[in-house]
This record gives C-alpha cells, sequence and structure tokens, in this order.
C-alpha cells in the first residue's frame, strides 16, 4: 500500500503526507511529512507549491530504519534539512506510523509557526 492519503492540518495550506509500505502486515517503509502550501488560496485551487517542514521517515532496507536507529525529525528550512530531532521515546516498529501522525498534529501549529517565521510566510491562514 504506496500511499494512504493526506490528512489535513488546516485547510488550505499545511497537510500531513503520509506513505505507507507493508509485507506480510509488516511496516517496512514510511514517511510522514508536515507540508506547507506556499501558494495557498482560499479556495483550495492550484497551483500548489508544497514544501517540506519537518519529517518523519522509516525504511527497513535503507539509513533510516527506525528499529536500528530509533525514530528521528528532520527538520526542514530554506528546502534543505537544517537539523534532526532524536528525543522520542522507544517506540516499537509497527506503531510508529500512528505515533508519528499523532505527533505531527499534536505540534502542527509550533512547526507551522516556525517555518512561517523562517520563509517570512504570513499567518493569514490562522
Amino acid at each position: 500500500m504506496p500511499d494512504i492519503g493526506f490528512v489535513w492540518v488546516e485547510w488550505p495550506y499545511a497537510r500531513i503526507r503520509r506513505e505507507l509500505d507493508t509485507v506480510g502486515g509488516d511496516v517496512t517503509r514510511f514517511v510522514y511529512q508536515l507540508e506547507y502550501d506556499a501558494d495557498a488560496t482560499r479556495d483550495g485551487h492550484p497551483p500548489h507549491d508544497w514544501r517540506q517542514v519537518v519529517r518523519f521517515d522509516h525504511n527497513v532496507d535503507g539509513k533510516h530504519n527506525v528499529s536500528i536507529e530509533g525514530l528521528h525529525l528532520d527538520v526542514y528550512r530554506d528546502g534543505e534539512k537544517f537539523k534532526k530531532t532524536w528525543d522520542f521515546p522507544d517506540v516499537p516498529l509497527q506503531h510508529a506510523p500512528e505515533f508519528c501522525q499523532q505527533y505531527l498534529l499534536a505540534n502542527a501549529d509550533y512547526f507551522l509557526d516556525q517555518f512561517e517565521s523562517w520563509h517570512d510566510f504570513g499567518k493569514e491562514w490562522r
């Protein structure tokens, strides 16, 4: 199941993009990424310019294996990875996608405020 859709944080300017791959019921890869639409309009119509704000990711075959490294959050600034945050509890891999989604939902306002101030975006949406 390569894509499980979006969770809208606050229409129309931010979303959580979710991707989840499983094999035999085991999580093999996921991405949970908070994104900001720099070209958002009140009606939500294109064009869109989705930019990374923060991202959790895991790949059992890659360098971001949660079972080995633990959970980490990549923070983006100016389109580049700015820093990584590692201070998360030990979460079993099967529960990590739900943890990531709940963490992003609970902290979206903080990360979006930070992103807006870094990139000089207005706060007309909130």
